[in-house]
């Protein structure tokens, strides 16, 4: 199963996959309407690093999902109109990368195979293997 792949050597900390992904999914460019983000820290007070944030397709929001409104495999689906926004599968998530909108969870489809995070990504940070 191909899953994201991110090299923090080469991760200027632009956003420019967070941007890609609201706008794909949202119609807006908003980084905390993204599937994906970039958080920033100091390496032992060394030099300015770079980490993602992202869904590994473990499968545990599906799994805590109480509704089954969520199914996990190659990409997360959630059922709409199974979801009653209670969160669940935003404690669920061992990254802590699911957020809400709209009483929604934001889950990673991979874009149908073509992620668009990894095509914008302008130092080849991102991957999809």
């Amino acid at each position: 199963m191909k899953r994201l792949k991110f090299s923090k050597e080469n991760c200027i900390g632009c956003q420019l996959c967070a941007q890609a992904c609201s706008a794909m999914h949202e119609g807006e460019y908003s980084i905390s309407k993204a599937r994906i983000g970039i958080e920033s820290y100091y390496d032992k007070g060394k030099e300015l690093e770079f980490k993602e944030v992202h869904c590994i397709l473990c499968g545990a929001c599906a799994r805590a999902c109480p509704e089954k409104a969520i199914t996990a495999g190659d990409k997360l689906m959630l059922d709409a109109g199974k979801c009653t926004g209670c969160e669940v599968c935003v404690g669920a998530c061992p990254k802590k990368v699911i957020k809400m909108l709209n009483q929604k969870p934001l889950l990673c489809d991979t874009c149908d195979g073509a992620p668009v995070c990894v095509d914008i990504c302008p130092h080849g940070a991102l991957k999809y293997q």
